[in-house]
């Protein structure tokens, strides 16, 4: 009988197991497509992406989050570091931390885009 409830209790304990792992939300991603005759971009996110107070930059981004964002051919991703920081690419480059004077505007100007295009969405 020991041997019945103790089985009993590992079935029990593995479904509850397969049940939490299946309602995370492991790998989902959000993507925005606008298309115009002069415009094409592209949105895509993962996790929480958290930007400034002035929405012309990111603040955070969890834990494997990213942000990719394509305009008419530039792009940039950006994703945490895991050192505290976030880790940006700017047309297939190099990662960097530190932003110049021309990536700090595309970002911004991504963020802009990414804010309106939530406003969208949301209504």
């Amino acid at each position: 009988m020991k041997k019945i409830t103790k089985t009993v209790g590992n079935i029990a304990m593995a479904l509850i197991m397969l049940a939490a792992s299946s309602a995370c939300d492991w790998g989902k991603s959000t993507t925005i497509v606008n298309k115009t005759d002069n415009l094409y971009q592209k949105i895509k996110y993962s996790g929480r992406v958290v930007f400034a107070e002035n929405n012309k930059g990111i603040e955070r981004i969890t834990d494997n989050g990213y942000l990719e964002f394509e305009q008419n051919g530039r792009t940039f991703k950006a994703k945490d570091n895991g050192h505290g920081k976030i880790s940006y690419e700017f047309d297939g480059g190099s990662p960097v931390t530190e932003l110049d004077i021309h990536q700090k505007e595309f970002v911004a100007e991504a963020v802009t885009e990414i804010v309106k295009a939530r406003g969208k969405m949301k209504n």
